[in-house]
């Protein structure tokens, strides 16, 4: 153990350098103390360009989840006994967080747990730059006593679960934004409503442009060239969030949420397409035959 080089981290304070390229993470434990207490559920997601392309997440085995944690997070035993040991799986987070800057709430918490198991398991020491969107909560919202996740997702209207690690990831992505200046969900804003917007980052600015949504369109296209849906669909679902008036996106989604069988799913694009595209009567017969009309 004394000959591993122990981990470094670095936090960014400055808006200037937040980035638009990053890996959220959050882990669930079955208590607060990193030297003492086991990681139960890892996640971590990467975006690139404040987009969704990839997702990493697992329970982790272990024998003791008290139940106090267990009615806080939901998660059980029978969650974690079969679950992968950490050995095998905090490689696998290392290689995917990657060189990427590391976005968590209370930051300082998984770090320490992702620190001390990299001793304990005599993984090689890293320099991790992370920001931390409680610091940037407590400087950004003002209308809040408390920072906690769950009441940030409140405050956001988020409706995600809480406790969970995928789940608080994605909170804490929406919290990472909004502190950037994004008011709400990308999906709820129109391309006019973000052109208007004074205070949006220009990352955001400049993917509304034709330019980029061609791009991301190609890039969607490419991943369902390898049956990558999950990814397409991520950048699609990024494109019709600024409401844009190309047609191929809608088309794609709907396609694709139908080979998933995610009906729900393909009746919201449906709807939405029949509302943007009055023209089109192959979306309202679509949806006519889903209901068997």
């Amino acid at each position: 153990m004394s000959n591993i080089t122990r981990s470094r981290t670095f936090e960014i304070t400055k808006e200037c350098e937040y980035p638009s390229d990053y890996v959220v993470i959050d882990f669930e434990t079955n208590g607060l103390e990193p030297r003492t207490c086991d990681i139960i559920q890892m996640a971590a997601v990467r975006y690139r360009n404040d987009v969704k392309v990839d997702t990493f997440a697992s329970f982790v085995y272990t024998t003791i989840i008290p139940p106090k944690v267990a009615e806080l997070t939901s998660i059980t035993l029978d969650d974690c006994k079969t679950a992968p040991k950490l050995e095998e799986l905090l490689p696998q987070l290392l290689k995917f967080i990657g060189n990427d800057v590391i976005v968590a709430h209370n930051a300082s918490f998984d770090l320490n747990f992702l620190t001390e198991n990299m001793e304990r398991l005599n993984l090689p020491g890293r320099t991790f730059i992370y920001v931390d969107t409680l610091r940037l909560a407590r400087q950004k919202i003002k209308d809040v006593k408390w920072y906690k996740l769950p009441i940030l997702k409140k405050y956001l209207k988020l409706e995600y679960n809480s406790h969970l690690a995928k789940d608080d990831c994605y909170v804490c992505h929406e919290v990472y934004k909004y502190c950037r200046g994004i008011k709400v969900s990308q999906r709820q804003l129109s391309m006019n409503d973000l052109k208007n917007h004074k205070s949006i980052n220009s990352s955001f600015n400049s993917a509304l442009s034709e330019i980029e949504l061609e791009s991301f369109i190609r890039q969607a296209k490419e991943y369902e060239a390898v049956n990558d849906w999950d990814k397409a669909i991520g950048l699609y679902e990024h494109c019709i969030g600024f409401k844009c008036d190309n047609k191929e996106p809608y088309d794609r989604l709907i396609l694709l949420y139908r080979k998933k069988r995610q009906k729900e799913n393909e009746i919201r694009i449906l709807e939405l397409s029949i509302e943007l595209f009055k023209t089109e009567d192959k979306y309202q017969i679509r949806l006519n035959k889903i209901y068997n009309i």
